[in-house]
């Protein structure tokens, strides 16, 4: 039982013979005249067969002695030996040379098969498709001759298909075999035996052998056999009784799903895995009749693969008959549509780098002229007396009178504090008139950074020490709050601070400051404005859009041409920075460029470069917010450097790709679809036509099917009549 390839036949009397035949040692159980023993070949439960050379001919043959003469072996002696002697004209069926009926024990002569069973050879592996495909083949026709001839064999095994010095196969071991008119059951063997056939009153089918050959396909595939597993062969070897392991057969088989070890097979196709599953069909009626449907669909296959390469070649030559026309026709179409593309690109670059300088001259002059503007203040007669309070006065005082006279009406306030507020009025008011945005803030400190004024007046910052600031220094950094450097002082000249982010919107702004003097030139304190710098672009035309208001097609960012930190951005709004999932630092450190070196082409001359990129990513467009999401794909930008030492900054003209180029997409797509057109014509033309091949070669194989079955029967008529000759 442990076996695969153990009849399921034995009872106690059995395997005690079984016992007693392992015991006999490697002796003949008789000699036969004629013949000289060479060596055994093989034990098994009814017999043993030993291979030997008959000494006129030299002829190596195989003989089968059946120990017992009575019971079962005398009975399988002579069901054996009918059914090879019926079978004797088959090719691929053992040949029956004699019969030793009276000899003690009986035996008969078959011949030698050289190159031994298949379960031989599957012992060192499964088998490639082609020879898998082709043993079941000559085992078919075996089964065909043995059917015509009324015998089922009812016991097929890879032990039971032997392969001679060309490895075609030979049909043995017929003592499980059945005529067709019988009606006595015949037990096989567990895993390559039909789930209706483990029954004692089972009558023998021709569809039994098609599951055998079914299991005998998977096995040769897979390299083992369909449905075993240590599951089942537990519940086998637990039932004590005959009809109980066959009734836990039936069940495993039945209940077990469809075996699947098949599709890992390299080089199987689905065709095949149809003809594997329509013979292991549990039910016999779904599956196929007999060995001649299964060569049949063996065939059907070999004609499906065949017409592969003529359907491939059919549907390719006319294929390469038009890529051969067509090569021109895209040549000329790719080449235009890359000068095109060329040409809009440049264009586009073009703009965007004009749109660039543009910008950038225009911010450098409104910071020049914000910072004159300052400067014209603290040059006012009327205000360089009045401002020397910051050289009399400590700032604690200074910053004392802000804080408690700010809400007090104007004439109530120090004289300095109404020049400024005044100062700060008019030019607020000349801001609105010309549509320029308001400075975030005004406000002055002494020398040593004290906050003794601002507008708006804010509590929070006058009377502090913003000494730390670089607007206050002009080092072009920024000091630790509280841990400012004893060496440093306020600055000499006109300033253009780093950009710094705003503590209330936490939106980038810049300081605009200037020195404030006493009457001997030494610098009292500083005086300074404050600016968003997005509102600063946005006086400049901060966002060109095209054609579409509702779609960012092209616009204008800033960024700090060291460090690559993106300054502004449309997106970059108040609000939008506060419903960021990320805190403003995180999202800040996102929100840097590529800067722009040597290898990136430029315009203009080396001291004015312009930087133009064909591909540019927004760094705006990487943020996993769903308001960055217009800003994501491909776009093309042009960078111009603001030129001044005070203000570091590169602005950023940037315009989507897709719609500077969306002539070519649209040219593309135009010509796509007059291809595609031209395609799908040509297919259907095709396909008619090889509808009529079809249809044809449908016929044409008919055809050959029965000029190739009239072929056999001639054949096989012809291997009759030799034996008799």
């Amino acid at each position: 039982m442990n076996d695969s390839h153990d009849t399921l036949v034995q009872g106690d009397d059995d395997r005690e013979v079984s016992r007693r035949l392992s015991l006999q040692g490697n002796q003949p159980l008789a000699e036969v005249d004629g013949y000289t023993m060479v060596r055994q070949l093989g034990t098994g439960t009814y017999g043993t067969v030993w291979l030997a050379r008959e000494d006129h001919t030299g002829r190596m043959v195989a003989i089968k002695y059946y120990p017992h003469r009575r019971g079962v072996n005398w009975s399988l002696l002579s069901r054996e030996v009918e059914k090879l002697a019926t079978l004797y004209t088959s090719r691929n069926i053992v040949r029956l040379l004699d019969v030793g009926w009276n000899a003690d024990p009986p035996y008969y002569i078959m011949e030698f098969v050289e190159n031994g069973s298949l379960g031989g050879l599957l012992a060192t592996g499964p088998l490639t498709v082609s020879e898998a495909v082709r043993i079941t083949r000559e085992v078919c026709r075996a089964l065909i001759e043995a059917h015509g001839a009324g015998v089922l064999h009812c016991d097929l095994k890879p032990d039971n298909v032997l392969l001679d010095s060309q490895f075609q196969v030979r049909l043995c071991d017929f003592g499980q075999s059945r005529m067709s008119h019988e009606r006595t059951p015949a037990l096989g063997t567990l895993y390559y035996m039909a789930p209706e056939q483990a029954d004692l009153d089972a009558v023998a089918d021709s569809r039994w052998d098609v599951y055998a050959v079914g299991a005998l396909l998977y096995h040769m595939l897979t390299g083992q056999p369909s449905h075993r597993s240590p599951e089942i062969q537990q519940r086998l070897e637990a039932a004590d009784t005959l009809e109980s392991r066959l009734k836990v057969y039936r069940t495993a088989i039945r209940d077990a799903p469809a075996s699947t070890g098949y599709h890992a097979v390299r080089g199987i196709d689905r065709r095949l895995i149809q003809i594997i599953n329509s013979c292991l069909a549990v039910d016999p009626a779904r599956r196929l009749p007999n060995a001649q449907a299964i060569l049949a669909e063996l065939d059907g296959r070999d004609r499906h693969r065949a017409r592969g390469p003529l359907l491939v070649l059919g549907v390719l030559g006319p294929l390469l008959l038009m890529a051969a026309m067509v090569p021109i026709f895209v040549s000329t179409l790719q080449s235009n549509l890359a000068v095109m593309e060329r040409r809009l690109t440049n264009d586009a670059l073009g703009r965007d780098a004009l749109a660039a300088g543009i910008q950038a001259n225009a911010l450098q002059e409104e910071l020049e002229d914000r910072l004159d503007e300052l400067d014209q203040i603290i040059s006012k007669r009327d205000y360089r007396p009045t401002l020397e309070v910051l050289a009399t006065t400590p700032p604690v005082e200074l910053a004392r009178q802000t804080r408690e006279r700010h809400d007090q009406p104007s004439d109530a306030r120090p004289k300095w504090v109404k020049l400024l507020d005044a100062a700060h009025a008019q030019v607020s008011d000349r801001n609105t008139q010309r549509n320029h945005s308001p400075d975030t803030s005004w406000f002055l400190q002494d020398a040593t950074g004290i906050q003794v004024w601002r507008r708006p007046f804010s509590p929070d910052t006058v009377g502090q020490d913003y000494s730390w600031r670089d607007y206050f220094h002009g080092e072009d950094k920024q000091y630790p709050r509280g841990d400012v450097p004893d060496e440093v002082r306020a600055i000499e000249s006109p300033h253009v601070s780093l950009p710094f982010r705003s503590e209330a919107t936490d939106r980038y702004m810049v300081a605009l400051s200037i020195p404030v003097r006493s009457r001997n030139g030494d610098v009292i304190g500083v005086f300074a404005r404050t600016i968003h710098l997005g509102d600063l672009q946005r006086d400049q035309a901060h966002r060109i859009q095209g054609d579409h208001n509702d779609s960012v097609t092209r616009m204008i960012a800033l960024a700090d041409r060291r460090t690559g930190q993106l300054l502004d951005h449309p997106w970059l709004t108040s609000d939008a920075i506060q419903d960021s999932a990320d805190s403003p630092d995180s999202l800040f450190r996102q929100l840097r460029i590529e800067r722009p070196d040597s290898q990136i082409p430029q315009l203009g001359p080396p001291n004015s470069p312009v930087f133009v990129l064909e591909s540019y990513r927004d760094p705006v467009g990487d943020l996993n917010e769903k308001s960055a999401a217009e800003y994501r794909g491909d776009w093309m930008a042009a960078m111009v450097p603001i030129q001044s030492d005070r203000t570091p900054w590169l602005v950023i003209v940037q315009e989507k790709r897709d719609a500077a180029l969306q002539p070519v997409a649209d040219m593309t797509r135009e010509a796509r679809r007059t291809a595609w057109i031209a395609v799908g014509t040509s297919l259907t033309l095709m396909g008619i036509v090889w509808a009529f091949v079809w249809r044809a070669l449908d016929r044409s194989g008919t055809s050959h099917l029965i000029g190739t079955g009239g072929s056999h029967r001639v054949q096989n008529t012809v291997r009759q009549a030799q034996p008799a000759s």
